[in-house]
């Protein structure tokens, strides 16, 4: 043991480790996402929390769902838009190259030119208003060519200063202010401080500077400034100058950044928790540590040669926007309690996995690989150094054996070995097995060697004389490992023996009986699942109790094998039935992992949070798993690690905010100041709200509901919609709340965002009412005089309005057939598999162009309708790659394939079928769709082998919309026909379990 601690000391003495060249994750927005354009100049936040985003084609607002353009600005989309500032009152101010100096309210989104850009008259002086920053004393500085200049928004009066004695010379400038409040011009002609009670400026670098050992030429560009109050300016060909304000001492430092322009940059920290400066150059974006002074390269950007040109810091979200010439890029360097580990890729050949841990003493850890051995990680300085075995193996399990490390691999075991130091081939498993497939393995407190191996089973040895222990008979062997494979063994604190199998559950060892004992079978758990019997990772728990995960679930038994607590896939909200690893925190919360992320479950109040890549895990299914004395929780990936912070996750309490970000009426956007009442016109009672929690997470991680009143009673649940539309609504007042809801189950307080009254139309007055009552008074006399119609023509008009019904109905089926079949373009292209995202858009294609022609006709032949359907069909077939196989059974009968049908009767029933029946089935899928005549009626079946309606219900808050309109549809053959009918019956299988479902329909033949 001594040897192998030694060991490791000299390989640090050495300068064998290595440390890992720092990687960021950068989201990449461009016009695909809906940028006005890729060439964006500046962003900023608003005091609501908006992001305001200038690009060389004008303004936008970013609320992390869409770009919205202003209505002052929408017919102006060429111009860039080099500056965009917030006031103290919240209203924002843009330099916009074809207006000049704006002003936009904060409220109503109207935009005021304040200076405007004149390039037509004799005055040099109006031609530009650039670069426009409101400093904290409201004065907003812009710049021009020769010169700078300072509106002051409460006086609107504008003041002029010329930075250079000489005449005419080019001076471009961006404006700083820094924590102190200390105004600072940066320009092409040197660095100047702006004297707020002298009102004027003054160079600190340059060839006019005060100071004469600072007179240089300086072509300066931005500034930003660290948490220590230091200055950072970038510049034309020197590099990144460090400025100490309070020294007045200027550091030039040029090393890395050889023949570069640095533009821009922020201080921020890596993935690893080290502070840096996020660097912003012509040809990239480079990562500078300071306290080493080691720059790095992002080899993205510079093999690309993107001009990065501003940074933002959103600090209440963690959050680096980064403004280039080909979009912003989002970099997130806060996340809740999450940090990443990158593997050196010099060290041990990448990938790899990393498939287990074990914390040594030094509270350092050596990880087991997915191949070439084990890798010593020194935590302190992120060092890492390899210990490679004898032969390339996968690392099933690592375990500290009187201090030295062990390896169960698929090939074998290997042990440290002191002398040699190295890993080498423990020998005394060949007199055992003759398999080396090994899965785990300990010592237990008697000093005897449990021995997993996945092919034979489970055996004992003396651990210093390698002999075998017969524990057990072998008809137990037998009994216990027919069919059934060891996956974990494990002590309890009371030194009982537990073994992990599939498929057979979980078993602890009886000495006293020489016998293995299903926990299953104990009478106190009689009727419960214990959360499934392929058990995955199991974990000693306080007291002797024992915790393990499975396929469906995690389970927490007392020391005589008691259920004491279960989380299933059948009652609990999991997110997946793959659970592998489990833990217990001081707080008793189980952390499990799946294949969806890692699992929060409180045993007290049945509530499970989700951790996945949305809040910062590198994989949403990580292999290697330990929970360390530190209080930590390491998840093993392919070349990377996470390491989370249990207690800081554990105890999340942000409270999402919610605004309401876009308001549209008949699909126009409206801007209003949503503080007032909103009122519209009878027309104007179709609308829809988006809003947003302005934390810029992906979509999927903000949950949204609202509240309607007087329209609603109860809460609407909209899951990750961010939008909620009206349509139709009384005319009268109502009022919008709405909540945001994170993963962790914390909800925003009710926002009531909008009042809005719909005034009624004039049929809806009293007066109306009145004139109506009237009228039918009139008609009443008019009916009790005149002729009673006849039964005939009462019977033409029925028919005639259930026509025009069929009718309203058809022109409602195509649009929701063309959605459909849209929504299946969408879901496929999102795999990003482009050529077989080609292949079925021209399929698709195909089928929109017949459904359009379709749409001309309210009657079509039905061999033109099987024809659409037979398209659609094969689309639903190549989205969902071949999966389910289909038939067509139709009969070759004139009279069949020429009678006239609504276009659309069959395929919502179709596309249940498909979505609802098969999709959710494991095994062979089928779909049957015939078709024949009986005297005069169409008898058409579609059935399918899925899994039944009871299996799988709709959504919360969905309607059928097909169904509803085939149902519609029916009623109109009845009128005409009642034979005519539409059956939808349940299949079952011999045990009367759900075998899919038919769909009989009796069609009354319209003939041509």
């Amino acid at each position: 043991m001594r040897c192998f601690w030694l060991f490791l000391l000299g390989v640090t003495l050495l300068g064998k480790t290595n440390a890992q060249m720092p990687d960021l994750t950068l989201e990449h927005l461009t016009t695909k996402e809906g940028l006005p354009s890729n060439d964006v100049w500046c962003i900023t936040k608003d005091q609501q929390g908006f992001l305001w985003v200038g690009t060389g084609r004008n303004i936008c607002r970013y609320d992390g769902y869409a770009f919205t353009t202003l209505p002052g600005l929408a017919g102006m989309t060429l111009g860039y838009c080099s500056g965009v500032s917030i006031h103290s009152r919240g209203d924002i101010y843009a330099s916009i190259d074809t207006k000049g100096l704006c002003k936009i309210d904060q409220k109503t989104l109207r935009v005021t030119t304040l200076l405007e850009n004149n390039f037509d008259d004799d005055n040099p002086d109006n031609d530009l208003h650039e670069q426009v920053l409101v400093d904290s004393y409201d004065q907003a500085w812009v710049s021009d060519y020769t010169s700078v200049k300072r509106y002051d928004t409460a006086t609107k009066k504008l003041h002029q200063y010329s930075l250079s004695s000489a005449k005419n010379v080019h001076q471009y400038a961006s404006f700083f202010e820094d924590s102190k409040r200390n105004l600072w011009v940066i320009s092409e002609i040197g660095l100047y401080k702006y004297d707020r009670q002298r009102d004027t400026l003054f160079c600190l670098l340059g060839q006019e500077a005060i100071n004469l050992k600072n007179r240089r030429n300086a072509r300066l560009i931005q500034a930003f400034e660290d948490a220590a109050g230091i200055i950072w300016i970038g510049g034309y060909d020197g590099g990144l100058i460090r400025f100490s304000p309070r020294l007045e001492q200027f550091t030039f430092i040029t090393k890395g950044f050889e023949k570069q322009n640095v533009i821009c940059g922020q201080e921020s920290v890596d993935e690893n928790g080290q502070k840096f400066l996020f660097v912003g150059t012509e040809n990239g974006i480079s990562l500078y540590y300071p306290d080493r002074n080691e720059v790095y390269h992002l080899p993205d950007f510079y093999n690309k040669g993107i001009q990065i040109k501003n940074v933002f810091d959103d600090r209440q979200n963690g959050i680096l926007w980064i403004s280039s010439r080909e979009g912003i890029y989002k970099y997130r360097y806060r996340n809740l309690g999450i940090r990443t580990i990158n593997l050196p890729a010099n060290e041990v050949d990448l990938p790899v996995g990393i498939t287990s841990f074990i914390q040594l003493p030094d509270k350092n850890y050596l990880l087991g690989l997915s191949h070439s051995g084990a890798l010593w990680w020194k935590t302190a300085q992120n060092q890492f150094h390899l210990l490679p075995y004898p032969i390339s193996v996968y690392t099933n399990q690592l375990r500290l054996i009187r201090g030295q490390p062990f390896a169960f691999t698929d090939k074998g075991i290997f042990t440290w070995n002191s002398h040699k130091k190295r890993f080498v081939y423990w020998h005394p498993q060949d007199k055992l097995f003759t398999t080396g497939q090994y899965n785990d393995g300990f010592l237990d407190q008697k000093g005897r060697f449990w021995i997993a191996n996945m092919v034979e089973g489970l055996k004992v040895v003396d651990f210093d004389s390698g002999r075998e222990l017969k524990l057990w008979s072998e008809p137990v062997t037998k009994k216990m490992f027919s069919n059934n494979y060891p996956k974990a063994i494990q002590q309890g604190t009371n030194g009982r023996i537990w073994v992990a199998t599939c498929n057979n559950g979980l078993f602890y060892f009886d000495e006293q009986r020489a016998d293995f004992i299903n926990i299953l079978h104990l009478p106190a758990n009689k009727g419960k699942s214990l959360a499934g019997s392929c058990i995955n990772a199991l974990q000693a728990g306080n007291d002797g109790t024992m915790l393990f995960a499975s396929w469906g679930g995690i389970c927490k038994v007392s020391a005589a094998g008691h259920e004491i607590v279960a989380f299933d896939h059948k009652k609990d909200k999991l997110a997946d039935t793959y659970c592998s690893n489990i833990c217990e925190d001081d707080q008793g919360n189980f952390w499990f992992s799946t294949n969806e992320g890692i699992h929060i479950a409180n045993p007290k109040t049945r509530k499970i949070m989700y951790l996945t890549t949305i809040e910062g895990l590198h994989s949403n299914y990580p292999v290697g798993f330990l929970y360390t004395t530190g209080k930590e929780l390491l998840l093993g990936y392919k070349n990377t690690i996470n390491i989370l912070n249990i207690n800081k996750l554990s105890n999340y309490r942000s409270v999402p905010k919610i605004v309401i970000s876009a308001v549209t009426v008949k699909g126009n956007d409206e801007f209003h100041d949503l503080s007032q009442e909103m009122t519209l016109q009878p027309d104007e009672n179709a609308l829809s709200f988006r809003f947003s929690s302005l934390n810029y997470e992906p979509a999927s991680q903000n949950l949204y509901r609202y509240q309607l009143e007087g329209f609603d009673e109860q809460w609407v649940d909209l899951g990750s919609r961010n939008t909620v539309s009206f349509t139709n609504l009384p005319a009268q007042t109502y009022r919008l709340k709405v909540k945001s809801g994170n993963s962790f189950g914390v909800w925003s307080k009710p926002l009531v965002a909008v009042v809005l009254t719909v005034k009624p139309h004039f049929t809806g007055t009293w007066w109306f009412r009145i004139l109506v009552g009237l009228l039918v008074g009139s008609i009443l006399v008019g009916i009790m005089r005149g002729r009673v119609a006849t039964i005939k023509e009462r019977n033409r008009l029925e028919l005639q309005m259930t026509e025009l019904k069929l009718k309203a109905l058809q022109s409602q089926m195509n649009p929701h057939f063309l959605f459909n079949s849209l929504n299946s373009v969408q879901n496929y292209l999102l795999t990003n598999q482009g050529l077989e995202g080609a292949k079925y858009l021209s399929k698709f294609s195909k089928l929109v162009r017949r459904i359009m022609e379709n749409s001309n006709h309210q009657y079509l032949p039905f061999e033109q309708i099987i024809d659409t359907l037979r398209m659609y069909v094969e689309i639903e077939s190549f989205r969902f790659n071949h999966e389910f196989d289909y038939t067509f059974e139709i009969d070759d009968d004139d009279v069949l394939l020429d009678a006239l049908l609504p276009p659309m009767l069959l395929q919502p029933y179709v596309e249940n079928a498909i979505w609802h029946g098969l999709m959710p089935k494991e095994g062979q899928k089928k779909l049957t769709i015939s078709a024949r005549t009986d005297q005069q009626h169409i008898i058409c079946t579609i059935e399918d082998n899925g899994v039944g309606r009871a299996y799988a219900p709709r959504k919360e808050g969905h309607i059928s919309r097909g169904q509803e309109m085939t149902n519609g549809i029916f009623e109109s053959f009845r009128q005409k026909d009642s034979a005519a009918s539409l059956k939808v019956i349940d299949l079952y299988d011999t045990q009367h379990n759900p075998a899919g479902t038919r769909v009989v329909m009796t069609i009354p033949i319209e003939k041509s």
